[in-house]
């Protein structure tokens, strides 16, 4: 092999080289682009197509008149409805004086108080306090004055521990008042909101009741009550099936009450038809007008068109072939 041939092979394989790391570095990026490209205007074609057909032949004023119609009435039903949803007061406890004691002690000394208050009816109804837990403000994760060392207490820490407990001796008064005979546990669940409508508070319960009792709890205390209760998980056995007694149960339960949370109130009618996303305005896009639901191709549209942005905006961390390939454009190619 001469000279000249050798030079020839190593230009070309040079070349060759030169094109396969354009390709393998820029245009197999660009080209895997156009492609996700391709297959998002494909989607949108379908999707316009569907919403083409599913609105043929509507008349915007008429649509536009519908729609006025009916969010109002949806949304005074729902008003109607979430009243049901209230905690009574549960929550409710005396507000600290402006002016007069530390923070910190006038807390201690009402906590004390409306603690005292709960054993005296506990030794009203059942006679004895070992039928009832023994330090109900740690049964209610409730602090004290001594958790709060080292701390600025404020007025809304002192709210929040105080609507805690109101809300665990209000639990305790119920199960006093349905005659109870002995409550075991008292736990309260953290707050959840389901919906964006309703806020949920589950306490947990382990209590003993005769049977008849229990039946009269649940069908007129909880079942017909005014407000809404539902019982997420009930627990009940029996161990003394032997004794010729009223049957006393231990029960363990899960009760749950919710508040209703509304939301931010809907626009007057003249404000929803100018405003973006309103029939007969341009729309925004994912929003839709308050009480009106998606259609389905619209819904497709949005699902589908956000997956596909973000997998086109995703970003892949070049190995060490790009890593030179780009060290080559910038420091070689431009700078030369």
């Amino acid at each position: 092999m001469t000279k000249g041939r050798i030079i020839y092979a190593a230009v070309l394989f040079a070349v060759l080289s030169a094109y396969a790391a354009v390709y393998q570095f820029y245009f197999k990026e660009k080209l895997a682009s156009y492609r996700r490209d391709e297959q998002l205007k494909q989607m949108l074609d379908r999707t316009y197509e569907d919403l083409r057909e599913a609105f043929a032949g509507v008349d915007p004023d008429l649509l536009t008149r519908e729609w006025r119609a009916q969010i109002q009435p949806w949304t005074d039903a729902v008003a109607d409805r979430g009243r049901y949803f209230n905690f009574a007061g549960w929550f409710v406890h005396e507000r600290p004086p402006q002016e007069g004691p530390i923070l910190k002690f006038w807390y201690d000394e009402q906590s004390n108080r409306m603690i005292w208050a709960l054993y005296q009816k506990v030794a009203e109804r059942m006679g004895r306090y070992d039928l009832f837990p023994p330090d109900i403000r740690a049964e209610l994760g409730v602090p004290t004055v001594d958790d709060w060392a080292g701390i600025d207490v404020n007025e809304a820490l002192v709210s929040h521990a105080l609507s805690r407990l109101a809300f665990g001796i209000r639990v305790c008064e119920m199960l006093l008042d349905a005659k109870a005979t002995r409550v075991n546990r008292v736990a309260i669940w953290p707050q959840r909101i389901e919906d964006e409508l309703l806020r949920k508070q589950t306490v947990g319960l382990a209590f003993s009741m005769g049977a008849r009792d229990l039946v009269r709890f649940i069908d007129e205390q909880l079942r017909t009550a005014d407000r809404y209760f539902t019982i997420e998980g009930l627990r009940i056995t029996y161990p003394y099936i032997a004794y010729n007694v009223d049957p006393q149960l231990n029960v363990e339960m899960l009760l749950t009450m919710a508040r209703y949370e509304p939301r931010q109130a809907p626009a007057a009618p003249e404000q929803l038809a100018a405003a973006p996303g309103a029939p007969g305005a341009p729309g925004l896009m994912g929003v839709v007008p308050p009480g009106t639901m998606q259609p389905r191709a619209a819904q497709v549209f949005d699902d589908q068109w956000m997956r596909e942005r973000r997998r086109a905006q995703q970003y892949e961390e070049p190995g060490f072939f790009g890593k030179m390939w780009k060290w080559f454009k910038r420091y070689v190619l431009y700078t030369n």
